[in-house]
């Protein structure tokens, strides 16, 4: 999930990643006997349900999320505001 997390936040994931991260929570959790799964998953999980299309902005705009301050120089926007819906 780490590396599934760098390749997006660094601008090489795509859009199955995102997926995928939710399919792996779903599957780490609770079907562990270790509590450190669940504790891996479930951030990772409750993050793309409520930042769901940041995630997807890191995908979709690689140039402009290699920069560390993007988000200082071009706030970020939903994509349903940009388009007034």
């Amino acid at each position: 999930m780490e590396k599934v997390l760098h390749r997006i936040e660094h601008g090489h994931g795509h859009m199955e990643d995102i997926d995928l991260l939710v399919d792996v929570a779903k599957k780490i959790e609770g079907n562990t006997i270790c509590p450190l799964g669940d504790a891996a998953a479930w951030p990772v999980a409750s993050a793309i349900r409520h930042f769901r299309e940041e995630f997807e902005y890191h995908v979709k705009y690689p140039e402009k999320v290699k920069n560390p301050k993007h988000f200082e120089v071009e706030p970020f926007r939903s994509e349903k505001v940009l388009a007034g819906v």
